[in-house]
């Protein structure tokens, strides 16, 4: 019988793990990670920072570490490969990486939002009246952005290019989110690199590097991830598979798809697990990025194309592509998650 080992045990490694026990694997699975407990759920720790961000996804039916049957150890510390796979000297036959992703740290004295302990952190640190600097318009900077405005901080927002939310949006939300931080009293400065200032808290948001430095196999991507097939199996610098390991969500491209997204997640741990049970593989699922800033609620559905301004509905926004941004629209994204996954499933 096999054993299976997954570093990382957050939302894409509890997965690979539910998914093995869902497609018949009743070997043993090991898990490292460099926190103890339950895997919780990293969005609202910026969605809900001053609400209720302590979700477990056991809760939320996402899979039990117990209930699983897996071996949690701590943090890896060193992987290596003779006859079989090696994990601080633990060996398993199948190796899946599951790291994440960390939050670029490049600002001195800055904060960074990743673990709940930086959340209880942060909500401490932000009170009404209290200045606050962040640097990185993305999706966690905005979010960080709309709950200090919302509990009276005083706001200010640097991006080092001319866009909001530029590398998902290409500068295609600029005049209504600008419209959103007036109505907040956010102040924002595009396309101005962090000048530097005084502030009661100063939270860098400007992106986040793969997690994979544990891993002396396989090949990165640009951006620094595991490059992987489409069944997740990692890839060497040939562009041939190394037997036996495999990567899942925001440390992993698979078929050349970025992770970053949690749906993400969820697909490349399927997708994973089918491989190593010899399951069919799952049928496709689009993208989706969900939010909540300034009272509404956001879901992004599909991958934006560059060169296409959308066509406006009310506040949403669709793509010929088929991708669509729904604002407080739950039945219309509803509609567009659907006629994506047929789209992309008919292919």
């Amino acid at each position: 019988m096999q054993t299976i080992g997954i570093i990382g045990i957050g939302l894409a490694g509890l997965r690979c793990a539910a998914e093995l026990r869902e497609r018949g694997f009743t070997g043993t699975i090991i898990g490292w990670n460099g926190e103890d407990g339950q895997p919780y759920d990293r969005p609202p720790l910026s969605k809900e920072l001053f609400g209720d961000f302590h979700h477990l996804l056991a809760d939320d039916g996402l899979g039990d570490l117990d209930e699983l049957a897996v071996e949690t150890r701590g943090a890896a510390e060193s992987v290596s490969l003779d006859t079989t796979w090696r994990v601080n000297g633990t060996c398993v036959d199948v190796l899946i990486i599951a790291t994440g992703a960390r939050p670029v740290q490049s600002i001195s004295g800055a904060r960074t939002l990743y673990f709940k302990d930086d959340a209880e952190a942060l909500r401490s640190a932000i009170t009404s009246g209290s200045t606050v600097h962040v640097v990185g318009a993305g999706w966690i900077g905005m979010e960080v952005a709309s709950v200090a405005s919302a509990v009276g901080a005083h706001v200010n927002v640097w991006e080092a290019s001319p866009h909001f939310l530029d590398r998902t949006f290409h500068g295609g939300v600029d005049k209504l989110w600008a419209r959103w931080c007036d109505e907040a009293g956010v102040r924002v400065h595009l396309g101005t690199p962090y000048p530097g200032g005084r502030c009661d808290v100063l939270i860098q948001a400007t992106g986040a590097r793969p997690a994979v430095d544990v891993v002396p196999f396989g090949v990165r991507s640009e951006r620094g991830a595991l490059m992987a097939d489409e069944n997740g199996h990692v890839l060497d610098a040939q562009g041939a598979v190394v037997p036996g390991l495999y990567a899942a969500g925001d440390c992993a491209e698979l078929a050349g798809r970025p992770g970053g997204h949690w749906t993400q997640a969820l697909s490349d741990a399927a997708r994973v697990a089918a491989h190593i049970t010899a399951n069919p593989a799952p049928r496709a699922e689009p993208s989706e990025v969900f939010s909540t800033q300034f009272g509404h609620e956001i879901t992004l559905i599909g991958e934006v194309p560059a060169c296409d301004p959308g066509t406006h509905e009310g506040l949403s926004i669709r793509w010929a592509n088929g991708a669509f941004l729904g604002i407080d629209a739950p039945r219309e994204t509803s509609r567009a998650r659907k006629a994506l996954r047929k789209q992309l499933n008919a292919a």
